[in-house]
Parts: C-alpha cells; sequence; structure tokens
C-alpha cells in the first residue's frame, strides 16, 4: 500500500459522497491518503469545504469561483469569498479561471472574475488553483501579469503551454486524465518537467483512470497516477514519487 498520498484538488462536498462521506473519508486514510484540498467552485461550495476542513483533520480548504460560475454571481460574491479565506485551513483561492469550451460566449464576464480573484489572492498572501479549458493564452497571461504561487489543476494543455506555466513558477496538477489515451499529450510534459513543480490530484468525483472510467472516484487513485508517472519518466519509482509530491504540496500550501 502506499502513503503519502496528498490530494491536491478534491469535491468530497459533492452530492454523491454525502451518505457515506464518514466511511469513505476513514478509508482514503488507511488506504494512505495524508491529506486532501477540497476546492470550491462558487460561494456556495466554498462555504462547503470551509466546511469541511473543520470537521475532518485530513481536509483542508481552497475558496475561489470557477469560471462556469462566473455569470451566476451575485453582488457581494468577492467580499465573501474573501471572508471565507480567512477561515482556519484555507490554504488557496480556487478553483478560478477561464473556460472557453464550445464557444462559451461570456469570456470577458470569466476574465472579470479570475482577475478579481487573483488580485485577492495577492492581497491574502494566498497560492492559486487555476481551471484552464481552452483558454491558454488568456489564462498564462493573466498568470504572467499577476505571478501569483499555485498550480494549474486538472493539466491537460499541450506541451508548449505547459512549458509556459513552469516558465512562470507555476506547479502542474496532474491526474487520472493521463492514462486516458486523448491525453497522451499530457505524458510529453509529464515525462520532462521539474519534478519540484509536480503535484497529484484526483479532482474526485469526477475523474477515476481510464480503466474504471464513468465510476466515483476517489483521491487513493493517486497510487495508480504515480506508477503511470513514474513508468513515463523512468527516474523514480511511484512511492518516490508520492513523497516528493507529498513535500512539493506542503510547500506550496503552506502546510507543515
Amino acid at each position: 500500500m502506499y502513503r503519502n498520498l496528498f490530494e491536491s484538488h478534491a469535491h468530497y462536498d459533492e452530492g454523491c459522497y454525502a451518505p457515506h462521506l464518514d466511511r469513505v473519508l476513514k478509508e482514503q486514510g488507511q488506504k494512505g491518503v495524508s491529506h486532501i484540498i477540497n476546492c470550491g467552485s462558487d460561494v456556495a461550495s466554498s462555504r462547503r469545504s470551509v466546511e469541511l476542513a473543520a470537521r475532518y483533520d485530513l481536509i483542508y480548504a481552497a475558496v475561489g469561483v470557477f469560471p462556469l460560475s462566473a455569470g451566476d454571481l451575485q453582488e457581494g460574491w468577492l467580499e465573501e469569498i474573501r471572508a471565507l479565506s480567512k477561515a482556519e485551513k484555507v490554504v488557496a483561492i480556487g478553483e478560478i479561471g477561464l473556460d472557453y469550451h464550445a464557444g462559451t460566449k461570456d469570456r470577458d464576464r470569466q476574465m472579470v472574475v479570475f482577475e478579481a480573484q487573483l488580485k485577492l489572492a495577492g492581497e491574502r498572501g494566498l497560492p492559486i488553483q487555476i481551471h484552464d479549458r481552452e483558454a491558454d493564452a488568456d489564462t498564462i497571461a493573466l498568470v504572467e501579469k499577476h505571478r501569483p504561487r499555485g498550480m494549474v489543476h486538472r493539466f491537460a494543455s499541450p506541451p508548449q503551454a505547459g512549458r509556459a506555466f513552469l516558465e512562470l513558477g507555476m506547479h502542474l496538477g496532474i491526474g487520472p486524465n493521463i492514462t486516458y489515451p486523448e491525453f497522451a499529450h499530457v505524458l510529453e510534459t509529464v515525462r520532462t518537467m521539474p519534478l519540484e513543480l509536480l503535484v497529484l490530484e484526483t479532482d474526485s468525483p469526477f475523474l477515476p483512470p481510464a480503466r474504471l472510467a464513468g465510476q466515483i472516484s476517489t483521491s487513493d487513485m493517486m497510487g495508480e497516477v504515480a506508477e503511470t508517472i513514474a513508468k513515463v519518466r523512468g527516474d523514480c519509482t511511484p512511492q518516490e514519487l508520492l513523497d516528493l509530491t507529498c513535500s512539493n504540496a506542503k510547500r506550496l500550501f503552506g502546510i507543515a
């Protein structure tokens, strides 16, 4: 069994876990998961993330509004996120970013919401978790402008975007998507990137490994991600990778 599985991005506040959450999280600890960052995607889920962090020792919180919620925000949303960011065990602003999939028409609004939260992260001295879907150029431009610390969650972009993010000092969150044929291009980035900028995630419950496609994912599935990366790189074992990425995440998110 693996140890030191640091889940840098998950959503255990999703309803699919609710009936058995205590059991699920207990099992995660038994399977070697040491830390979980539960991430907000809007004000309500950010509030739930803070509540989970207060309730469970292994959970920390990220708070923020992701791009597909940008059009539904009520007045005062940023003040609510700012207040939540001051809660105990909040370690990041996220997930935040841009999503241009399928001809999204509210790009200007997404940019405004993203930049407001980049500024908030700077004010609060917190790292960010970026959602970037088919929006590499604008995302990179705003990261270059604001120079935050943080990670690109569920990295899936072409290698040139990966290089740009890495050159800006961003960590890349690598998850089970690398086990799917359509994301084979991500392995090129994984093969050559600096290991000190690698963190692992599952985006649970949304992203199981390919062999379990359609199932609800859990954080222990990072073990298979580590196995895939270790095989592609050839310079570390899966456990060595898990140890290193745990240290990377603790350093990035300021967790002792």
